[in-house]
């Protein structure tokens, strides 16, 4: 004897319910979502909302901050663009918003926490683009932060980062003969397979002040003065007086650069140098420079070696460009996101 079809049967009749409740009768159901929608859209005009991610608001304040980074990142100004311009950079902007809170949403969610040891390399790293300790502290104030929430905050930003970064890693791995193969296929250009002339300096920098140069040309001498005699050394005079705050602190390195990496004025001087030469004070536009050539390596022809790492990076790089934007797109179906254009 056949069993009666209940479990089908109780599928139909839930089936019919939703149907009928929200497509005939305006029943709890429906009610329901539109009073959470009119309650959303009451709100956003309230708040100035540009979008909902799972029910978490986006306000044009937000997409202002954000959009303001983009271009300062850029080198440009709010000034400088276009209106119709600016439009499709703040529509832009809000989508990359509206990744970043689904990637958080999803690894917090699952609890993920980066190792500790990544964290506390991801903070110190973090702290070096500060000037100094007290530099630091001003724009914790600014921002409201104690040293406990700003590192708890800095280690979700970093745990979010390889939560996503394990989601996609299969999908971006490149092999060594992928590697090597585009090697052999693109050498051919010309293009970056030569390794131009390059030299390793440190410098004093003295910033010049237009009505008080003669003063900052005196101290980059008295300071040269006291190098040639063999006072102090290189190193400790770069961190006593050098007005380069990302140098000073490591001696005057200015680590290995090209020509095209540095102004003409200051390359033209530093070209010239000798490996272990120190120059006399010069100027150039933005102050005086004593520099010391500590290293020196002629132009020539780069081997598969040298750039193997950067065809590596340059090639995971590209498919985690589509890694993530496929994940993303799965992510995007199954969150509720809503957009505001108004106040875009």
């Amino acid at each position: 004897m056949k069993k009666f079809p209940w479990r089908s049967l109780l599928y139909a009749a839930v089936l019919g319910y939703l149907l009928l409740d929200l497509k005939v009768f305006n029943g709890p159901l429906k009610r329901s979502f539109t009073e959470r929608r009119d309650e959303a859209v009451e709100a956003a005009k309230k708040h100035r909302w540009v979008a909902i991610v799972n029910r978490e608001p986006i306000t044009s304040d937000q997409l202002d901050v954000a959009v303001f980074r983009h271009l300062y990142q850029r080198g440009k100004d709010y000034s400088e663009i276009p209106d119709k311009n600016l439009t499709m950079i703040r529509r832009a902007v809000l989508q990359s918003l509206i990744d970043e809170a689904l990637v958080r949403h999803y690894a917090d969610g699952e609890k993920f926490t980066a190792p500790q040891d990544e964290i506390d390399n991801f903070i110190e790293a973090w702290e070096t683009q500060f000037i100094d300790d007290a530099d630091l502290a001003e724009r914790s104030k600014l921002q409201k932060l104690s040293l406990e929430e700003r590192n708890a905050e800095l280690a979700r930003i970093w745990s979010r980062k390889r939560w996503l970064e394990q989601r996609i890693e299969p999908g971006v791995d490149v092999t060594d003969r992928e590697v090597r193969e585009w090697f052999d296929a693109n050498r051919e250009t010309g293009a970056g397979f030569v390794e131009p002339e390059k030299i390793r300096a440190r410098q004093i920098f003295i910033s010049t002040v237009e009505d008080d140069d003669e003063a900052h040309e005196q101290l980059a001498r008295d300071i040269h003065s006291g190098l040639t005699k063999g006072e102090k050394s290189f190193e400790d005079l770069a961190r006593e007086f050098s007005e380069d705050p990302r140098t000073a602190k490591r001696g005057g390195d200015l680590n290995w650069f090209a020509r095209d990496r540095v102004s003409k004025k200051f390359s033209k001087t530093v070209f010239a140098l000798e490996k272990g030469d120190v120059s006399e004070p010069f100027k150039t536009d933005i102050g005086w420079h004593i520099v010391e050539v500590t290293d020196y390596q002629p132009a020539r022809p780069v081997e598969f070696q040298d750039v193997a790492d950067e065809i590596r990076f340059h090639l995971e790089a590209e498919r985690s460009a589509d890694t993530i934007k496929q994940l993303m797109k799965k992510l995007r179906t199954v969150a509720n996101i809503r957009l505001f254009p108004e106040h875009i």
